[in-house]
């Protein structure tokens, strides 16, 4: 079962607020419906267009950005506002199709901006004007995010961006993107990356959906052709463009950890594990509920998700108070992989043959196939995040050849090289 809101931890301004977000969010936010609606579909147009009049509307009612600074169009409040907040909204759909702005964007930021960028687009995001997404991975980068070749060269005023992007959330409905390049090919490649906001409107940008097997259109691929960016849109320092993307990166892997959509799940935390009903769902739908294989699997979902939930809370309180150095997110986002993955089998294992052989949008389909597909790579690949926590957390050595292939100039880097040489 879910936890209900304790108000009995309220001071008398935090009851006050409780009040008064309780009474605008029942008049001003249109219900839950995760039956019918997904958190975030880029193909409804519909829902991108509501989610937009909720952010507006929050904005208008005075609860957007409630712990973010004043000077930049948030409350100033501190997280006991915001959880107070997402308590209230649980019986409300918020607007998730924010994900990528608030979750990545606002951090990167509040930490590299420029005081003009901060008080310009931090205040669009909050008024549901801007959606954002990350120009990021490319068609030939793989894994190695330093390693991109898209280019930007200063002219003037502005830069120009030529190249490819690709596997860009959201790309074609988004209004502005944050986006990585080679500003310097002559200096080893972390060193020659610079950080730009990117008009997705901009003359030369072209946008192309992709189309994945289970239907659904969220991803797209953009081709730069003399992009021009204006020479003040540089995020962070020019040739300091790793150091913004590590923050970005960063707090992706954190947003994940938590469950990216802040509100979606229980913003209060319960002496009791609540057992989700969609595996049991699932199970009748399929006529497997009375057999003692798929029951097997449902109880180790269910335990999956109990050890999900209960570390995933452990390490960011850790990390709030001190007891476990800021590393430690790197668990929780390898965690979420991991189970991610684990999960899929088990749900493919009850679903059976209809896990793949299902139509797009029906059950089987949901939850035997598409789980695996878009999970091993969210927030990077497991294999990079199990990286991350090797050498960020653990502290143990990096490769040889990566530590050799960060001291070559970019221009002189060999294609493929031969690693097992």
């Amino acid at each position: 079962m879910s936890a209900t809101p304790d108000d009995t931890k309220d001071n008398a301004e935090e009851h006050a607020f409780r009040l008064r977000a309780r009474e605008w969010l029942r008049t001003h936010l249109p219900p839950r419906r995760l039956q019918d609606e997904p958190m975030m579909d880029w193909a409804d147009k519909a829902l991108i267009a509501r989610d937009r009049e909720s952010q507006r509307a929050l904005w208008e009612g005075g609860l957007a950005g409630i712990t973010l600074p004043r000077e930049y169009g948030g409350l100033g409040l501190d997280r006991r506002y915001a959880d107070i907040y997402y308590e209230e909204a649980q019986p409300y759909r918020l607007p998730w199709h924010f994900g990528n702005a608030f979750n990545i964007v606002l951090p990167t930021l509040l930490a590299h901006g420029s005081e003009e960028l901060k008080r310009r687009y931090v205040p669009a995001i909050l008024r549901g004007e801007h959606l954002w997404c990350q120009l990021l991975s490319e068609p030939s980068g793989g894994s190695d995010l330093a390693g991109l070749t898209t280019r930007a060269e200063l002219r003037g005023d502005h830069w120009l961006l030529n190249g490819s992007k690709v596997w860009t959330t959201g790309g074609l409905d988004c209004d502005m993107g944050i986006c990585l390049a080679r500003t310097d090919p002559t200096v080893p490649k972390h060193a020659g990356l610079t950080m730009f906001l990117v008009d997705m409107t901009s003359p030369g940008l072209a946008i192309n959906p992709i189309k994945l097997i289970s239907g659904t259109v969220d991803f797209c691929q953009e081709f730069f052709d003399d992009v021009a960016v204006p020479a003040d849109h540089v995020l962070g320092e020019v040739g300091g463009g790793w150091a913004v993307a590590s923050t970005q990166l960063g707090a992706e892997k954190a947003s994940m950890a938590r469950g990216w959509y802040e509100g979606l799940a229980a913003a209060v935390e319960s002496d009791e594990i609540e057992l989700k009903d969609e595996y049991g769902r699932m199970a009748r739908s399929l006529g497997v509920h009375e057999d003692p294989r798929a029951r097997q699997l449902i109880g180790e979902a269910f335990v999956l998700d109990a050890v999900h939930t209960l570390t995933t809370r452990r390490v960011s309180a850790g990390i709030r108070n001190g007891a476990l150095p800021p590393t430690a997110g790197t668990l929780s986002s390898l965690l979420v992989a991991l189970c991610d993955v684990r999960r899929s089998a088990l749900l493919s294992g009850i679903s059976g043959p209809a896990g793949v052989a299902a139509k797009p949008g029906e059950e089987g389909l949901q939850w035997g196939m598409t789980r695996v597909t878009r999970h091993r790579i969210g927030g990077g690949t497991t294999e990079m995040q199990r990286n991350g926590v090797a050498e960020r957390h653990l502290g143990l050595p990096r490769d040889e050849a990566d530590i050799a292939d960060r001291t070559v100039p970019f221009n002189r880097r060999k294609v493929n090289p031969d690693r097992a040489q």
